[in-house]
């Protein structure tokens, strides 16, 4: 392959600007402002006298952290396999941090994808070799939900979308944000499919047209280099044999399920009488895959403040009002406001160490 096009200093300068610590101030309000919310709305003093943080309880808790934990090394052993073993394990989980930190702070609409191009690239990643990782990565997480919620719905029926909902037709922000959402997700998947895994030449010929607007002219070298890239980087996975796909979707199945059966594991410590046979986990998990579709598109940050509010509601059947809040402040607090702060001592060590030098 080429040698890639050198980065510029206003891009280090950007990806700076677009991690810097500051930015935490916007989610982290939305977060309380969500949780005060919650509070004034739901709150019930005799109810959360009566919890009980017992040995269960905090058991449970402990069980939801080590999910967590498990879904980060899922996502590490994915990355290690994308990019061929290229890092040890204590980098892939280094750099699943910042992945999680950009995610954190950029709404879900554009997420952490984006970052780790420059950042696998500054970490001598082939530049088209990162970019088909990345569109792989992004191919398996949406290809969990385009195939998984149809089967879901098939078995569940309009009762797994949202509390209460007997049909399709009714008259539901849920219902209809989740079906316009999933359109827009198989075809945002088909997209990616077509261009990594059937026609990656049509994509170097994308951005060979890109290259030549005007007023793209400035980046029309990258853009050409891009292409070229990307198209020998998308043949070599598909040249990859069956244990190498396997792999990468064992990570992205793993990943995903650790992050949902974290929920149900904290929704049994708050609420002990929830049945943890196997019907009734595996109905709030499919519950839970279609809250992770209607907020697909969030335009906050990392979903903040909207996650708390929807997780409230979505398992209001299983957690009452004024206890399912409990619960997602338990689940953020671990799953995202955690990662702002290994990203905070993460992510200046590592511009430090391959930006500022």
């Amino acid at each position: 392959m080429n040698n890639a096009p050198p980065i510029e200093d206003n891009e280090r300068q950007e990806f700076v600007r677009s991690m810097r610590l500051s930015r935490m101030i916007l989610p982290v309000a939305l977060g309380l402002a969500a949780v005060g919310y919650l509070f004034y709305r739901q709150f019930d003093a005799e109810k959360f006298r009566a919890i009980s943080w017992s040995a269960h309880a905090f058991a449970w808790i402990g069980l939801a952290l080590v999910l967590l934990i498990a879904r980060h090394f899922f996502y590490a052993f994915r990355l290690k396999t994308l990019t061929g073993n290229q890092f040890s394990w204590k980098k892939c989980l280094e750099l699943i941090v910042i992945w999680e930190f950009s995610s954190a702070l950029t709404p879900t609409s554009k997420g952490g994808p984006f970052v780790m191009l420059f950042v696998l690239t500054q970490e001598k990643v082939p530049a088209g070799k990162t970019a088909a990782a990345i569109f792989y990565t992004m191919i398996c997480d949406t290809g969990f939900f385009v195939i998984l919620l149809p089967l879901l719905l098939s078995i569940y029926g309009p009762p797994m979308l949202y509390p209460g909902m007997t049909a399709y037709t009714d008259q539901n922000l849920a219902s209809s944000v989740l079906f316009f959402t999933y359109c827009m997700m198989v075809l945002y998947w088909t997209v990616l499919m077509f261009f990594v895994f059937i026609r990656p030449q049509y994509a170097r010929k994308a951005m060979l047209r890109l290259a030549g607007v005007s007023w793209l002219k400035k980046w029309s070298e990258k853009l050409r280099w891009w292409g070229e890239e990307f198209e020998l980087a998308a043949r070599e996975l598909k040249q990859q044999n069956w244990k190498y796909h396997a792999k990468v979707m064992t990570g992205a199945l793993g990943a995903w399920t650790s992050k949902f059966l974290m929920i149900n594991c904290l929704i049994i410590a708050i609420v002990p009488t929830t049945p943890i046979d196997g019907g009734t986990q595996a109905f709030i998990y499919a519950r839970l895959v279609a809250m992770f579709v209607i907020m697909a598109f969030s335009p906050t940050p990392g979903a903040a403040g909207l996650a708390e509010i929807a997780l409230a509601g979505f398992i209001s059947d299983y957690a009452p009002t004024g206890i399912g809040m409990i619960v997602a402040i338990l689940w953020r607090g671990m799953a995202y406001y955690g990662y702002l702060i290994a990203g905070a001592i993460v992510v200046p060590a590592w511009v430090s160490a391959r930006l500022k030098r």
